[in-house]
């Protein structure tokens, strides 16, 4: 599985700005220097996560983006079918097993129990646990404190 570009701005998006939460807002320009994004690609993707309420924003010189609600309570996976714009891991349609050849089933098998794992770790994790599981794992030594 590979996530667009989109969707992998948006995520480092979202993971720089869980340091700013309940501080204040970033502005798209500092927004984008601090992850090295392009600012028009990333004004695009942040206008589409306020419109989803994951964002909020406000115009001015004090304006910019802010988590619209607790790091905890956005998951991971409302976010990607959000950015991706389509269900991600979609469901083929299958022949029945009666006309399916053995290793046939089997591909079906596998692709079904990888779509579930997947789909349980997307619908576990929170943008929270995402921050939590970049800190331990961050060379910078940087920690975002919710």
């Amino acid at each position: 599985m590979q996530l667009s570009k989109r969707t992998q701005y948006g995520l480092r998006a979202l993971v720089c700005l869980c340091e700013f939460y309940p501080k204040g807002y970033l502005q798209t320009r500092e927004l984008a220097a601090r992850e090295g994004l392009p600012t028009k690609f990333l004004e695009s993707i942040l206008s589409a996560m306020a419109r989803a309420k994951f964002l909020s924003s406000k115009i001015g010189a004090t304006g910019g983006y802010r988590l619209a609600k607790n790091p905890r309570e956005i998951m991971i996976g409302e976010v990607i079918a959000r950015l991706e714009g389509k269900k991600l891991l979609q469901e083929a349609d299958s022949p029945t097993a009666d006309d399916q050849r053995p290793g046939e089933i089997a591909v079906d098998i596998l692709q079904a129990q990888l779509s579930s794992a997947i789909g349980g770790v997307l619908e576990s994790t929170s943008l929270a646990g995402l921050v939590d599981l970049v800190g331990q794992q961050s060379s910078s030594g940087q920690m975002y404190y919710i």
